[in-house]
């Protein structure tokens, strides 16, 4: 894993051959291909491309990914494998996931008992 420290600006579009973790913020106008995860603070930038991200923050055009965990969400369209946690998720276009969790702070808690069948 990568380690950078402070803000990673983007001058071009940008390609890492391994995962990430970024001190700082992700920021500019170019796109960023992960060839693994995205572990910072905030990205705002044209379109990712990763296998995971962890972040506070994104605010991009295109996600592509496997799995996001973070707090807020504003982008044009989400691709996404597996489940997306956030508070809130603003959508311009459209949002492809298996698992949508919204407001993840109020969901209501589900117990369930496992029953022994004889």
């Amino acid at each position: 894993m990568k380690t950078i420290k402070g803000d990673l600006i983007l001058t071009e579009d940008t390609t890492f051959n391994e995962s990430i973790k970024v001190e700082g913020d992700i920021k500019g106008n170019y796109n960023l291909k992960v060839i693994g995860d995205i572990n910072c603070l905030n990205i705002n930038c044209l379109n990712i491309n990763c296998l995971n991200i962890n972040c506070w923050n994104i605010d991009c055009r295109n996600i592509n990914c496997g799995n996001i965990d973070c707090w807020n969400i504003n982008c044009g369209n989400i691709d996404c494998w597996n489940i997306i946690l956030c508070d809130e998720i603003k959508v311009k276009g459209k949002c492809i996931a298996k698992a949508l969790i919204k407001d993840r702070f109020n969901i209501e808690i589900k117990e369930q008992i496992k029953e022994n069948k004889q």
